[in-house]
């Protein structure tokens, strides 16, 4: 029952989002968190090859 619920609560969620136009924010959000995460694993995965090219040197 606690499922069905939830399930009925989100998508009356994402309805109102999308009535109210606001799923674009949410999606821009969301897209610029993902967007940021990926800059910082690959500037971190440029920094560790950097520190292992040096110490093999």
């Amino acid at each position: 029952m606690y499922n069905f619920l939830m399930i009925f609560l989100q998508a009356h969620m994402a309805d109102l989002f999308r009535s109210e136009g606001k799923i674009y924010v949410v999606l821009a959000i969301i897209l610029i968190i993902l967007v940021g995460l990926f800059f910082f694993l690959f500037s971190i995965e440029r920094r560790v090859d950097r520190i292992e090219k040096s110490r093999l040197k």
